[in-house]
Parts: C-alpha cells; sequence; structure tokens
C-alpha cells in the first residue's frame, strides 16, 4: 500500500514536472513568435519608407528628364531652323547683291557668319551642355536609354552638319533628317518616362522586391 502511494506521488510530480516544461515551452514560442512578428513588421515598415524614399527620388527624376528633353528638343528644333533661315537670307542676298562676282558673294557670306555667330554661340554652348546633362541621367546599360543617347547624339551632328551646308539639297536632306531625329527623341523620351513610371508603382507596390535588388554591402 505504502509503494502504491510513493508510485502515486512520483506520477503526480511528474505530470506536475511536465505540465511546467510544457507551460515553460509554449511559454518561449509564444515569445520568440511575438519577437518574429515584431522583427517582420519592423522589417516591412523599413522597406516601405526605403521604397517611398526611392520612389520620392525617381519621380524626381522623372520630372527633370521630362523639363530637360522638353527644353533640349526644342533648342534643337530652334537652332536648325535659324541656320537654315540665315541660309537662306544669305543665298537671296547674294542673288540680288554679288551679281556673279565671288569676291563680294564670299564677303556677305562673312558678314552674315560674323553677325549670327555670337547669339548663335551661345544657343550651342547652351545646347551641348544640355545635350550632355541628358545623357548623363540615361543609364548607358538599358535598351531605350542608350537607343535615345544615340538619338540625340545624331540630333548634335546634323547640327554641325546644318551649319556647313551650301547646296539647297544639302540643307533640305539635313533638316528632314532634323524633323526625323526630333520625333523619333520625342517618342524614345515618352517610352522613358512611361517605364520609369511604371517602376515606380512597383516599388511603392512591392517594396519587397525592390529590397531584393538592392546590393547589400560587402
Amino acid at each position: 500500500m505504502t509503494t502504491n502511494i510513493v508510485f502515486i506521488q512520483a506520477g503526480i510530480s511528474a505530470a506536475g514536472i511536465a505540465i511546467q516544461l510544457y507551460i515553460a515551452w509554449r511559454s518561449r514560442k509564444q515569445s520568440a513568435q511575438q519577437s518574429e512578428d515584431t522583427l517582420d513588421m519592423q522589417r516591412l515598415v523599413s522597406h516601405r519608407a526605403t521604397a517611398a524614399f526611392v520612389a520620392d527620388k525617381r519621380q524626381k527624376w522623372i520630372d527633370e528628364l521630362r523639363t530637360d528633353m522638353a527644353f533640349h528638343l526644342a533648342l534643337s528644333q530652334e537652332i536648325a531652323w535659324k541656320w537654315d533661315a540665315l541660309r537662306s537670307r544669305t543665298a537671296l542676298r547674294i542673288s540680288k547683291e554679288a551679281h556673279d562676282d565671288p569676291a563680294r558673294s564670299h564677303r556677305i557670306l562673312q558678314e552674315a557668319a560674323d553677325a549670327f555667330s555670337a547669339e548663335n554661340g551661345a544657343r550651342d554652348r547652351e545646347h551641348q551642355e544640355r545635350h550632355f546633362r541628358v545623357t548623363f541621367r540615361l543609364n548607358p546599360r538599358e535598351p531605350l536609354h542608350i537607343t535615345l543617347r544615340t538619338c540625340l547624339g545624331d540630333v548634335r551632328t546634323v547640327l554641325s552638319k546644318l551649319q556647313g551646308s551650301r547646296t539647297d539639297a544639302d540643307a533640305k536632306a539635313l533638316m528632314e533628317r532634323m524633323v526625323i531625329l526630333i520625333d523619333q527623341s520625342t517618342t524614345l523620351t515618352e517610352q522613358v518616362l512611361k517605364a520609369e513610371w511604371d517602376r515606380v508603382k512597383q516599388e511603392v507596390a512591392y517594396p519587397e522586391a525592390l529590397m531584393a535588388k538592392i546590393p547589400k554591402p560587402g
């Protein structure tokens, strides 16, 4: 009888210890889960804050590229039109005043070039500066950006050739080429801006995907 009581008491004690161990294990598990949930929430908040920061910078980039490209393409057209107008005016003056005199024709050309050089020099410097500013904004590894950079380089080349055109046929061909390049640049710019805006929306909606793309130190 005494032995049975001892066994019962031992069983009760073991059960009590088991219950205590279970309670302690359960408490640690709940605590660990709460800690993990807290860390997950902190990571989510951090990722969203980072995505919002990146989206804000990208939106600024979009706005600035749009402004720069609008100005740059308008200035490209202006320079081309002014060179074409200068060539037409000079050719008309030569036909009226030179009377097939080569020396007189040269003087008329030189006078027109000297009068035009000051104002056009300022425009060309601004155009070149804006050209570099835009190309530096574009990613040399993205296909759309590469195509736009090439197109803008062609614009600079056509403007340079337009300055040296001597015949109506050359000038007309260059002006037609400039119109095509302006249209292509406009279309490419719209595509670049749309792609970047879509990227902004994706980054805000899925911050974890953005964080996965950011290289980690080391």
